[in-house]
C-alpha cells in the first residue's frame, strides 16, 4: 500500500510539472509575440518620423543651396574684378 501511495504522489507531482511547463511555454509564447507586436510598432513610427527627417533634410539642403547661389551671384562680379586686376598687373 505504500507503495501505491508513492506512485500517486508521484503521478501528481509529475502532473503539476508538465502542467507548469506547460503554462511557462503559453507565457514564453505570449511574451514574444507581445514583443514582436511592439518592435513591428516602434519601427513603423520610427520609419514615419525618418520620413519626417529626410524631408525637413531635404528643405534646409535645399534653402542653403538657394542661399550659397545667392552669394556666389552677389560677389561673382567682385571676384571676377579681382582676377582681372591680378592677371592684368601680374602680381601674385
Amino acid at each position: 500500500m505504500v507503495t501505491g501511495f508513492f506512485i500517486v504522489c508521484a503521478l501528481g507531482k509529475l502532473s503539476r510539472l508538465i502542467q507548469a511547463k506547460e503554462e511557462a511555454e503559453k507565457e514564453a509564447t505570449e511574451f514574444r509575440a507581445k514583443a514582436e507586436m511592439d518592435f513591428h510598432r516602434k519601427l513603423a513610427e520610427s520609419s514615419g518620423d525618418m520620413g519626417a527627417n529626410v524631408k525637413r533634410l531635404e528643405q534646409e539642403t535645399e534653402a542653403k543651396t538657394h542661399h550659397l547661389k545667392n552669394e556666389a551671384a552677389r560677389i561673382s562680379y567682385e571676384v571676377i574684378q579681382m582676377l582681372l586686376k591680378r592677371v592684368t598687373t601680374g602680381k601674385n
